[in-house]
């Protein structure tokens, strides 16, 4: 086909795409490649169902569509929040069960104006915010690098989030890992409960074998690495029943530790303040 310009062609392009998607068609892969997006084409022309969001009011800038999925994940709202020129933008999910218009409506206030914090070159930001809107206290916004689809680098993420589930100094593995890791962070459920950073380092030993893993007779972490609550439990568990000099270490999103032996054990009622901070004292 012979169109007016490049730009007009990569629009072509995305829309054939959702129309065959819309058929059912599915992409598996392929050699070739989509065309380089230039400058000055909008990021809506590019997303997938861009011609079926709508305009959120009162949100210059701000458009959504609503999936109404009664199986798999269930109905949820999808906002794309457009930075200045449309040009990039964020995603933002919110499944219906916790959606809250005022909540939502006082995140987008916040955000809107700050798009570009995403597209700074770090691959997350952690922001407080002036006051808490629900339950969160503080904005994590996702640069394109930790965004699954993210149209050649326009597309990030952002989502709200408490101050003890992102940590202040964590890299971009550690923040993939909780926000998109097994048993990572439920970031579209806005009603749920703290998830906070859990890392774990830890050098079990029991010269009879552990019982709760088979009879091992040790089970080692040389590094901290991301775990569910799961596996705090066990290790709580484990640690009463090690071997003097054995040690299990407990981080928070502060990076402080909390270090658990058999001759200093600890409950988990005691961990999950260290984990959740001041605000659950």
């Amino acid at each position: 086909m012979t169109l007016d310009d490049e730009a007009h062609a990569v629009r072509h392009f995305a829309r054939k795409i959702r129309e065959k998607e819309r058929a059912g068609y599915v992409e598996v892969g392929s050699e070739t490649k989509a065309p380089r997006v230039e400058a000055g084409v909008r990021l809506l022309d590019l997303v997938r169902y861009g011609d079926a969001y709508e305009p959120v009011a009162g949100h210059a800038g701000v458009v959504v569509r609503f999936h109404d999925f009664e199986a798999g994940p269930g109905p949820f709202y999808e906002y794309c929040i457009l930075g200045a020129d449309a040009g990039r933008g964020l995603s933002l999910v919110v499944k219906k069960p916790g959606h809250d218009e005022a909540m939502v409506s006082a995140f987008l206030d916040f955000v809107r104006p700050r798009v570009g914090l995403a597209f700074d070159g770090r691959s997350h930001r952690k922001v407080p915010l002036p006051a808490p809107i629900g339950p969160f206290d503080h904005v994590l916004f996702c640069g394109p690098s930790l965004t699954a689809v993210n149209y050649e680098g326009r597309l990030g993420t952002v989502f709200p989030i408490r101050d003890c589930e992102i940590g202040d100094e964590d890299g971009e593995t550690f923040v993939e890992a909780r926000i998109r890791g097994r048993g990572s962070m439920p970031s579209t459920t806005w009603d749920r409960e703290p998830f906070p950073v859990i890392d774990l380092r830890f050098d079990l030993r029991r010269a009879d074998g552990f019982g709760e893993i088979g009879g091992r007779a040790s089970v080692r972490e040389k590094t901290f690495k991301v775990y569910p609550r799961a596996m705090v439990e066990r290790g709580l568990r484990l640690a009463a029943e090690a071997d003097p000099g054995s040690v299990l270490e407990i981080r928070n999103y502060r990076r402080d530790v909390l270090r658990v032996t058999p001759e200093q054990p600890r409950t988990l009622g005691e961990v999950d303040r260290f984990l959740l901070g001041p605000a659950s004292a």
